[in-house]
């Protein structure tokens, strides 16, 4: 009799314990849920004490999905999977796109669209966490009194918004994530960046490996709760430097790949470059031109225009042009807005119970920050049902980077399936939330970048320096796919070797390495002495071309850039085992 009690008493315990963590029995060791963000006190300086804008950010709960290695996760790294925007989400963007072990089918034809196993999944390398930014996917924030809108009103601002900021975000996640799963704590950390992800995976890393910086004044962005929490994590890996801080090389052989798709980088320079090449005879675009039969008129021979082209005009006659032949500027040989539609398609998906549930692996049931009654204090939108407000403004106000969003269009998705489930929520909340262009125009229009802080991502420099500064210690990986414009990859190199405070050169290299299937690398050539704490002239960034993808490669070469990434990493020294031991030994 005791024994029949005590084994009832254990499958009570391990019923609680999985719908309590959210894990499905039937996928082991998966996981998904959100991990909270309190208010986090940081301020921006321009070299001053009396030029410094005090911020605090607000309260978030960010959704995560965990899907461990399909063999011995411990000695696997863990790959940090996001998309851009901002305010993209992951969850309808990678994680729907041939990377986890379920993800979306569509029929493009036909229409169909379901949850499949995915073969290409990315768990044949590594753990998977997926995370979606503030107000994105699943993600939402958190006031008092939401339904006050010029509250919700303020908390699109720089306290929440800006590329640091966002930064910091990821990595408290990352940190925490890692804190709690003390088998993974120690384990290698490869960044996957899609889009504007580019330009996040740039501040993580630059705050990773430069973390003093970031709380002595050094830097423009200073959070020293930030600083300290790093630290902590440093503590755990680093030992031997416990009293001491850890150089960039050492942190390196932790935090130590990044793999970019399509990504934002060095973003004047990328669209200078891109207008130069794209007005070119001969471009993709004269070669659309010749396919369709429809002549492209340049920027300077438009009537009008008095040959008066800057890159900003010129890429908006190109996309002017594709859209006025239904193409996707995301992939020109598809039909106007396929990409759109196909994130749509997921997000339709990821609002049934069913389909959530085989994508994360997970019985959501057993997420109660699920559920509408502990969300009382929720919101996602600014305006609540009209949240397109602000995107209109960009619009009517002509914002020069206007089509660089890396967004899809906003969509509404019948959620009545979870709201049968989770119940129903305030107007100004969602269960999923695929593009949020409130949070998205807060990144351009706020008290920082109105006071002249220089931290917007499409109007400095800054982010390009961080990048080759990173890549300094960083192996990396970015895609160049051939139908992309929004993101056109065929110009990095060029717009990389603009940096020439940092660099001598920055020269492609479409034949290495020897015996890909997808050559292709970017050759930097540092200034020497330019990289402090190292010796460096030399770096080598894989460029592997996609001849069948626009932006989302994934999508369309799925096992092609997994086979690739797997022989990149192997080629970079990584045994898919862990990262560090004793201070930075291997």
């Amino acid at each position: 009799m005791k024994r029949t009690i005590l084994i009832v008493t254990l499958v009570f315990k391990l019923i609680v314990f999985i719908l309590g963590t959210g894990m499905l029995l039937a996928e082991p060791g998966q996981e998904a849920g959100f991990i909270s963000l309190e208010e986090n006190p940081f301020y921006l300086h321009r070299g001053s004490y009396f030029n410094r804008l005090a911020l605090r950010s607000s309260r978030a709960r960010l959704w995560y999905v965990y899907q461990p290695a399909d063999s011995d996760p411990g000695q696997k790294p863990l790959l940090v999977f996001f998309n851009g925007g901002p305010g993209s989400s992951t969850s309808c963007g990678l994680l729907g796109t041939n990377t986890g072990r379920y993800t979306v089918y569509k029929d493009f034809d036909g229409q169909e669209v379901r949850v499949v196993e995915n073969p290409s999944s990315w768990t044949r390398l590594g753990n998977l966490l997926y995370i979606d930014s503030r107000t994105a996917g699943f993600s939402y924030s958190l006031t008092e009194n939401p339904g006050d809108e010029n509250r919700r009103k303020a908390e699109f601002e720089a306290q929440n918004y800006n590329s640091f900021i966002d930064g910091a975000d990821f990595i408290r996640v990352l940190l925490r994530f890692l804190a709690a799963h003390p088998d993974l704590q120690h384990n290698r950390v490869v960044i996957v960046g899609e889009s504007y992800g580019g330009t996040r995976s740039i501040v993580m890393l630059h705050i990773l490996l430069h973390y003093q910086d970031y709380g002595n004044g050094r830097s423009i962005y200073q959070d020293p709760g930030l600083v300290q929490e790093i630290q902590n994590h440093y503590r755990q890996v680093f030992p031997n430097y416990r009293d001491q801080v850890v150089p960039p090389g050492v942190i390196a052989e932790q935090f130590s790949h990044q793999v970019l798709i399509q990504p934002a980088l060095t973003h004047i320079y990328q669209r200078q470059i891109q207008a130069e090449m794209l007005e070119t005879p001969g471009s993709v675009i004269y070669q659309l031109a010749e396919e369709t039969g429809v002549p492209y008129i340049p920027c300077r021979e438009k009537p009008g225009s008095g040959g008066n082209c800057n890159s900003q005009r010129i890429i908006r006659n190109i996309y002017d042009y594709v859209r006025s032949l239904d193409r996707d500027l995301y992939h020109f040989a598809m039909p106007g807005n396929a990409l759109t539609n196909f994130f749509n398609s997921v997000n339709d998906q990821l609002v049934i119970y069913d389909s959530l549930c085989l994508l994360t692996g997970v019985d959501v049931a057993g997420i109660p920050e699920l559920y509408a009654s502990v969300r009382q204090e929720a919101y996602k939108k600014r305006l609540g049902e009209n949240s397109v407000s602000l995107h209109s403004l960009k619009q009517a106000t002509n914002h020069p980077q206007l089509e660089l969003l890396f967004l899809p269009a906003p969509v509404q998705s019948d959620e009545d399936d979870l709201t049968g489930r989770f119940g129903a929520l305030s107007p100004w909340d969602s269960y999923c939330t695929q593009s949020n262009l409130d949070a998205n125009t807060a990144f351009y229009y706020n008290i920082a970048t109105f006071s002249g802080y220089d931290v917007d991502f499409t109007a400095t420099l800054r982010y390009g320096v961080m990048f080759l500064e990173n890549a300094a210690w960083v192996e990396t990986f970015i895609t160049n796919a051939y139908y992309d414009l929004v993101v056109y990859t065929a110009g990095l190199p060029a717009a990389l070797g603009h940096h020439t405070d940092l660099l001598t050169d920055s020269q492609p290299d479409r034949t290495g390495p020897v015996g890909e299937a997808r050559p292709g690398q970017i050759i930097l050539n540092y200034r020497p002495g330019v990289i402090p704490g190292s010796n460096l002239t030399t770096r080598v960034i894989r460029f592997p071309g996609y001849t069948r993808s626009g932006h989302a490669v994934t999508l369309t070469e799925p096992e092609e850039i997994l086979t690739d990434v797997i022989s990149w990493l192997r080629s970079t020294g990584v045994s898919i085992g862990t990262t560090t031991n004793q201070g930075g030994e291997k």
